[in-house]
This record gives C-alpha cells, sequence and structure tokens, in this order.
C-alpha cells in the first residue's frame, strides 16, 4: 500500500525539531509521519535524520523504526521543488520548526523563515485538508518594548522594536500567515531561550549555553548576578509541542513555552548551579561590566576563553547583554492552563550542560548561533 503520512515535520535536523523527532520516535505517531529535510537523495536525508537522533541517544534498535519513505527531500527555499509530491495530499497536520536560527545576519535569514514558510503553508493549505499547523515562533519576536511579563499573544504591530534579524523574521512570518491565510488552522508556539536537555545536556546542542561560560571565563557580563533569565531545555520544547499536537481541542492560537515567574532563575543561581555540578565555587570576583569595558580586555580574550572570533563575541555580549538586563520573563499561564507541567529549572541540569560541554570550545559552540 502507498504510503499515507499524517503529520509533516520540518526541522528535524535542528535542536528543536530533532529533540521532538526523538519524543515521537517510540510512538503511534512515528508511522505517520513525513520528514522535510535538506538532502540530495532520500538515503542522504534517512542518514542525516539518523545523526540527529543519534545525538539526542536514541536507542538503536529504535532507530531501525526509521525507513526511506518517511523522506520528503527538500528545503524551505525551493518549495516549486516538493510541492507536487504525492505524499502531501494526505498530510493533516503540520509542525513547522525549520528556519535559519542565526543570530548573526544571515543571507537566508528572511528567504526561509519569512518566504519559504509563507511559501510551504500556501501549499499546504492548497493540497491538504488541515487540522492544524503549529509555527515555531520565538518569545523574543515581541521586541523590546514590552510589559513583563510578557503577555501570551502579545503584538506591538509595526511599532515592534525587534531585537535581531532572526527575531524580526519570526514575528513577520507569524503576521503573513495570519493576514495571508486567515482559514490556516494557525497554533503559534513560541519558546523562550532553548538551552541544553535535562538528560542530556549540551550533547544535542550546544546553543546558547555558551553564554553562561563566555561570562563565567570573563569573571563579567553585562547583567546583575540578580538578573532573572527565562530558559527551558528543548525536551520540555518537544513535550509541550506534542501536547499542542495532540489535544483535540486548543483554547487559544499562540502559546509561550516558557519558564514563566515560577521557573526562571537568576544568573547567581545559574552559577551556583554549574558550580555545584563541576565541583568548583560560585563565582566570588563577578563585576557588572559594559560593553565598552568587556572590550577593553580584547588582549585577554584567547587566554580567558580559548581561540576565537573577538568580533563574534563583542557582538554576542552585546545581543545577550543587552537582552539579560532587561529581565524579560514570559508568561505561560496558556500553555499550564491546557494541562502541561511546570518546566525543570536551568539550575536543575545546568551542571549537566556544563559537564557535557568539556573538551568543547565556547567558539564552537557559538557556532551553533552564529552561522
Amino acid at each position: 500500500m502507498p504510503f499515507k503520512p499524517r503529520l509533516l515535520l520540518t526541522g528535524a535536523s535542528g535542536f528543536i525539531g530533532g529533540a521532538l523527532a526523538a519524543r515521537l520516535l517510540p510512538t503511534e505517531r512515528w508511522n505517520q509521519l513525513l520528514f522535510l529535510i535538506r538532502a540530495p537523495h532520500r538515503e542522504d536525508g534517512l542518514a542525516r535524520l539518523a545523526h540527529v537522533l543519534r545525538r539526542h541517544q536514541v536507542p538503536e534498535e529504535l532507530l531501525d523504526r526509521l525507513h526511506l519513505e518517511q523522506i520528503l527531500c527538500g528545503d524551505l527555499n525551493n518549495v516549486d521543488a516538493w510541492r507536487d509530491d504525492p505524499r502531501l495530499a494526505s498530510i493533516q497536520d503540520v509542525v513547522s520548526s525549520a528556519a535559519v536560527a542565526s543570530f548573526g545576519n544571515h543571507p537566508s535569514i528572511w528567504p526561509t523563515n519569512v518566504d519559504g514558510v509563507l511559501a510551504m503553508a500556501r501549499v499546504l493549505s492548497a493540497r491538504c485538508r488541515l487540522r492544524r499547523f503549529i509555527h515555531l515562533g520565538t518569545a523574543m519576536a515581541c521586541g523590546r518594548q514590552a510589559p513583563l511579563p510578557v503577555p501570551e499573544g502579545y503584538d506591538a504591530g509595526e511599532d515592534t522594536d525587534h531585537f535581531l534579524e532572526y527575531t524580526a523574521s519570526k514575528y513577520e512570518a507569524e503576521s503573513l500567515l495570519r493576514a495571508e491565510l486567515p482559514e490556516l488552522p494557525l497554533v503559534v508556539a513560541r519558546p523562550s531561550i532553548v538551552v541544553g536537555h535535562t538528560r542530556y545536556g549540551c550533547a544535542p546542542s550546544g546553543s546558547i549555553f555558551w553564554v553562561f561560560r563566555l561570562a563565567r571565563a570573563l569573571r563579567s557580563f553585562p547583567c546583575t548576578l540578580n538578573d532573572r533569565i527565562d530558559v527551558v531545555p528543548a525536551d520540555y520544547c518537544a513535550e509541550a509541542l506534542q501536547l499542542l499536537l495532540d489535544k483535540e481541542q486548543l483554547q487559544h492560537r499562540e502559546y509561550h513555552i516558557s519558564a514563566g515567574e515560577q521557573r526562571a532563575c537568576t544568573f547567581g543561581e545559574i552559577d551556583a548551579a554549574i558550580a555545584r555540578g563541576i565541583g568548583e565555587a560560585p563565582m566570588h570576583d563577578y563585576q557588572v561590566r559594559s560593553l565598552a569595558q568587556i572590550s577593553e580586555m580584547q588582549s585577554r580574550f584567547k587566554e580567558l576563553l580559548g581561540p576565537c572570533n573577538r568580533r563574534i563575541v563583542l557582538r554576542a555580549i552585546r545581543s545577550y547583554g543587552d537582552f539579560a538586563q532587561m529581565g524579560m520573563i514570559f508568561d505561560n499561564t496558556r500553555l499550564l492552563a491546557e494541562g502541561m507541567a511546570l518546566p525543570p529549572p536551568l539550575t536543575s541540569y545546568a551542571g549537566l550542560c556544563q559537564r557535557t560541554s568539556r573538551g568543547t570550545l565556547i567558539a564552537e559552540q557559538m557556532k551553533f548561533d552564529y552561522k
């Protein structure tokens, strides 16, 4: 019989998409899954997906459940190349996770995150009888001027003062999906800052954890140790996406996947948790320093951080330092009301993230975010 998948997942080779794929692998959903994978051939796409799943510690016997028919070769930059694939006709649900998640000014951010997502949604809305289209955004699409805690569904409109090109692109994609495809059964999931995995630490990805390593190495950052940060692990994001996917009725169209008021941590608490995890003392000589003051330390960057690109380090401190000082917390009451449990605080697995980062340069971890 021909394969008739019901769920299309894009971005399975990424951090959150990979965590979701790993979570769905042992479930009945797996045999309904079609993966959009950037690869020239199905065999290459299957190998790429298996590689990501291994990073999420999926047992080899479960990888035997993968089959070539589940691979749809293509990407968001050339939707016309795969739009007529017959397997799309049976799709009912979509998790749109693929994106260029670069915090630099990558030239593919807008073509992929906006034009590509919109082109895919147009094709699927025309070809399929969709039940749910879950689009993965970012909580930081709220912009700098958002009230605290940031309400779920908050939208400052054209006046939004965006943090980065990436956050601006995510906001634009959401806006265009609503405006141009009003009949699309759209649900927007906005994760806050995604760091590590509660069981595997930074083994699947070192994305953003390097910020904490950098601050510890420099013994300084633009924020105080009392400033709070809203962080969730990738496996919690995957669990939340599965809930939003599987629940028959949802009360809202926009949700934060976030730590919220109850589970946000201070930088001091995170530092203490990292120190406990590796048997060291917390920072006692930490100083709040501006970007200009840290820039004066450039001659010591190699000594303190290891081999690195000074320009990228300073750009990262500018971006994350500004954000950290704002103490942005994202309300998560909608998600909790749907039945989702509170997330684990970063302090509960920060030591594991540090241990699984041993032997990895800070600059290597930064490559996840500065492509």
